[in-house]
């Protein structure tokens, strides 16, 4: 579930800038990142059919006001967004969120390992509050996305945690989401891991949009009850309106796409992304140093002179666009 946002909205940065493109990451094995796209599963930019996946919600690059929400284009923006980017507080800003909550902890997680989460959650199961926890079971044996939540679906059971694996409906449920006492949600390409923060580009978006959280809920209650729903708030969810939701926002570009991508390989993506190129826009996109596009979407992109940079300082596990500088992505 991903949010598209008016820029001029919070970002509680930590020491890194926010906007998409300005640097790209490398490092982070066995954290997960967003599958290829075919069997299913999510890509890099938007996913295909069998997925449950997360994105994000945009922001300004600095300053720290709210999102005054609205529309533009055809797309429902959402407000009271506060991104963070990572590396910068180890996922403090989480963990502490999750230490603090009030009444209850949901979470639905590709990867989940990192200790100071685990506890957080078993804590406030044992302080009488609701904890709910949706795992991802089902993952590819090799490459970035592998990994297994085994020992921590055993770990959270036998603390007495309410947990199950995800619908099985879904190839891989790639979502990582929190939602703390129904009134604010983590919307996030970080998976909850041990190296995930400190290696990684990753972004981790604070929503308080009423409307948001309560969708983004309803969710999670039909994913755990293993029932079908379809989104039709704001947000940006796999399987269900992902590629039209982000195609339409290529398409409302006038001069500038600036985009973080672990992978791209989606047809839909890389098709609008080349019509905007040869529309007159500048594409910028960075590319993690271990992933680089397919080879027809590499060749599609260079064609219609989509720049293209790779950087390892960090993992880029971040999957992110910025239009115009004035709308933004973050998934």
């Amino acid at each position: 579930m991903g949010l598209i946002a008016l820029l001029g909205v919070a970002m509680a940065c930590g020491g890194s800038t926010g906007s998409s493109g300005a640097s790209g990451d490398d490092g982070g094995a066995g954290d997960g990142g967003s599958s290829s796209g075919s069997s299913g599963s999510s890509s890099g930019s938007g996913s295909s059919s069998g997925a449950r996946s997360d994105g994000g919600s945009g922001s300004s690059s600095g300053g720290s006001s709210s999102s005054s929400g609205g529309s533009s284009g055809g797309l429902a923006m959402t407000s009271a967004v506060t991104i963070t980017v990572e590396p910068s507080d180890d996922a403090q800003g989480l963990i502490t969120s999750i230490q603090n909550a009030k009444t209850s902890v949901h979470m639905e997680m590709y990867l989940l390992s990192n200790s100071k989460v685990i506890d957080a959650l078993i804590s406030q199961h044992q302080a009488g509050h609701d904890v709910k926890v949706i795992l991802n079971q089902n993952f590819p044996t090799t490459g970035s996305d592998s990994g297994s939540n085994s020992s921590v679906y055993t770990q959270l059971q036998n603390a007495g945690v309410a947990v199950i694996w995800a619908p099985a409906g879904f190839t891989y449920t790639h979502e990582k989401g929190v939602i703390i006492d129904g009134t604010s949600a983590w919307i996030m390409t970080m998976n909850a891991t041990e190296s995930s923060p400190s290696s990684n580009r990753e972004y981790l978006a604070l929503d308080t949009d009423p409307a948001d959280v309560a969708e983004i809920e309803a969710i999670f209650q039909h994913d755990y009850a293993n029932q079908g729903y379809h989104a039709s708030g704001k947000l940006v969810v796999s399987p269900d309106n992902s590629r039209a939701e982000l195609t339409t926002l290529i398409g409302m570009a006038k001069s500038t796409i600036d985009m973080e991508a672990e992978e791209l390989s989606d047809s839909g993506i890389v098709s609008a992304l080349v019509t905007a190129a040869g529309q007159g826009v500048t594409v910028h996109i960075v590319v993690a140093d271990s992933t680089t596009p397919s080879a027809t979407a590499l060749t599609s992109l260079k064609g219609a002179g989509v720049k293209l940079n790779v950087f390892s300082k960090y993992y880029v596990h971040a999957k992110s666009m910025v239009v115009d500088g004035k709308y933004a992505y973050v998934g």
